[in-house]
């Protein structure tokens, strides 16, 4: 199974620390992220939840300093005298620290009580020195002359001083004059920000209950929030859930990569700040997006002609020994980052055994990690499941005793097994799982019954639960004067015309009389052919029905019975070529579930099978390899 022998994880060496070394299996598209941000183009990252978008991005992020050197950078937000409804954002290069005497300060100075007392005094001793040179006829009116040139002198300075102070800034004290720091970078950023949250992705201007004008008000360029298309200067932007992203911060984006520079303003327009909007802030960066596959058509075309690399990730390697080594590597991995206990070999083993059927095929390992990841979790909730038994117990007990420390708890094959086939790891598997379990003992179904004429047991998928059905088959045929085929529990596309063509096929068989079957002579041409899929009440779609309904129609057809042992899944062309089909292992398991002795699939399938124990599996390549295992003739 693994290229190492081992009955513990714990017996393994650690895992790299560097999150670059844990990305499994997305090797080529972790080397052209990182040619991207070498060569500062823009990509975007696309695939099924849970592969890896956002490791690859995180770990890219942390070798950023390999790129090259970079010049640290603060931005600093200072009101505009002309206008301070227009505060001025500046991106100075250098440490805050180390530059923060340097920054300009605009200081006002009101006359102090000191100076005042000094002119007071001058004007006292130039007012006595006149008196006493005055003849003693004029000292009275040369004292009251003197008091009042003095009160008028001191009165015009006083009232100068202050009204010159005031009309330089009115209303604003010097701490509404002090450049605020809102952003320091002292190394290349990575910044992250989810699409649907605006003010974090293109910054605000906070509301001021008191108007934003002071003396009471705070100043605008006080109430500044730097956006994350702003703190990514020089670094890179990663924006995730791009299915959310409004059209009109796409267009915001789109300006950002054009003109390398972005305003803020308030995006409120309730609030004080909507009036408030900055000069053009720097941001030069790189654009990494991440979704899954469709969400691409969500972005407008310009911003996507812009994004350089459009990388697809995969969902699925190749099941080979240097890659179920990755799986183990990624075992580890969780143990280690989660704290979780440690797995036995044979826990490890049926790990891969998963990854096997969340791809579908035996000769494929999925690459969506995250749903492993929580069933490794679960696994060793379970593990621990027996220590909080006992914790609750002794809690109820009236002699409460703290519980004894016992050995090292492992992550067994059993717990492992008990989560994949509960589902609890899956909301839809939750779903199907009991969907079956209630519905299950109403649907009339009896397998391996008397042989009976057009009668087929189906096999198909139910959503995306990854659980599998079997759905009864019926065909009866009528004389008629307007023959139709007509389609009963039927709402799929692809459903409808499978069976327009199994129809049409069946007719083509039976006419041309080449059918390995007792021949007999039948007039199609006034035959209604009525086609339901019994007690199916969910939505049917796919092709995967074709063959047995084909069969079906044949066996109404002809009035031959079919055997009642088997269920058949697989797909049909007008040439009579059984086609693979989906979910084949969900299919095999429910033909076992329901008691089967027999299941037919596809020959191209046997290669995705995993498990054969337990029934008897039959390939077939074309529609005479089936005719004569299931007619009763």
């Amino acid at each position: 199974m693994f290229s190492v022998k081992f009955k513990t994880t714990e017996e393994l060496p650690e895992p790299s620390p560097r999150l670059i070394d844990q990305v499994i299996g997305q090797d080529e598209a972790v080397k052209i992220v990182l040619s991207a941000v070498k060569n500062k183009r823009n990509a975007i990252l696309l695939g099924e939840p849970g592969v890896g978008k956002s490791m690859i991005v995180k770990a890219v992020g942390e070798i950023l300093d390999e790129f090259g050197e970079f010049t640290p950078y603060y931005v600093i937000a200072k009101p505009n005298l002309k206008n301070m409804e227009r505060p001025i954002v500046e991106v100075i290069d250098g440490y805050y620290k180390e530059k923060k005497k340097e920054l300009p300060k605009i200081n006002f100075n009101a006359p102090s009580p000191f100076t005042l007392l000094i002119v007071m005094i001058i004007a006292i001793l130039v007012s006595q020195m006149i008196i006493k040179t005055m003849p003693a006829d004029y000292l009275l009116a040369a004292v009251a002359i003197t008091s009042m040139i003095v009160l008028i002198f001191g009165f015009i300075i006083v009232f100068s001083s202050l009204l010159g102070a005031r009309a330089s800034m009115p209303s604003v004290s010097p701490s509404d004059l002090e450049p605020v720091l809102l952003y320091e970078c002292k190394k290349r950023p990575l910044v992250r920000a989810s699409a649907y949250n605006v003010t974090r992705l293109l910054g605000d201007v906070k509301h001021c209950p008191l108007g934003g004008k002071p003396p009471l008000g705070t100043p605008p360029h006080k109430r500044i929030i730097l956006g994350a298309i702003h703190e990514a200067h020089r670094g890179i932007l990663y924006v995730d859930e791009i299915k959310t992203m409004p059209l009109e911060v796409q267009d915001y984006i789109l300006t950002a990569l054009q003109d390398k520079k972005l305003p803020i303003s308030g995006r409120n327009p309730n609030s004080s700040g909507a009036t408030v909007e900055t000069n053009p802030i720097p941001c030069d960066f790189i654009l990494i997006m991440s979704g899954n596959m469709d969400d691409i058509y969500n972005l407008r075309a310009p911003l996507v002609d812009r994004i350089d690399y459009k990388i697809v990730l995969k969902d699925k390697m190749d099941n080979t020994l240097e890659n179920r080594d990755k799986i183990l590597q990624f075992i580890v991995q969780e143990i280690r980052n989660n704290k979780l206990n440690h797995m036995t070999y044979e826990a490890c083993c049926e790990i891969v055994k998963i990854a096997q059927y969340l791809a579908g095929s035996k000769d494929k390992l999925t690459l969506r990690l995250r749903l492993l990841a929580n069933i490794i979790k679960m696994a060793n909730d379970l593990a621990m499941g027996k220590e909080i038994e006992e914790i609750l117990k002794n809690f109820k007990d009236k002699d409460y005793k703290p519980l004894e420390k016992k050995g090292k708890v492992y992550i067994d094959a059993e717990h492992v097994r008990k989560v994949f086939e509960s589902g609890i790891y899956s909301m839809e598997k939750q779903v199907a799982i009991n969907y079956i379990k209630n519905f299950k003992r109403y649907k009339h179904i009896v397998p391996n019954d008397t042989p009976k004429v057009g009668v087929i047991y189906g096999l198909a998928v139910l959503g995306r639960g990854g659980v599998g059905d079997v759905t009864k088959i019926v065909v009866q045929i009528l004389e008629s004067k307007n023959p139709a085929t007509h389609l009963l529990n039927i709402s799929g596309d692809i459903a409808k015309h499978s069976i327009t063509l199994a129809s049409a096929l069946s007719k083509k068989l039976i006419a041309n009389g080449k059918l390995p079957l007792p021949k007999k002579d039948i007039d199609l041409s006034d035959k209604e052919i009525y086609i339901q899929f019994s007690q199916s009440y969910s939505k049917i779609d796919g092709d995967s029905a074709t063959a047995a309904v084909c069969l079906a129609i044949i066996s109404a057809l002809l009035e031959i019975p079919l055997k009642q042992d088997f269920a058949i899944t697989g797909s049909l062309d007008l040439t009579g070529n059984i086609l693979a089909v989906g979910g084949i292992n969900e299919k095999i398991e429910a033909a076992k579930r329901y008691g089967f002795k027999r299941v037919i699939i596809p020959e191209a399938n046997m290669i995705d099978v995993i498990e054969r124990e337990g029934i008897e599996i039959i390939p077939a390549k074309t529609l005479d390899d089936i005719i004569p295992l299931v007619f009763d003739y």
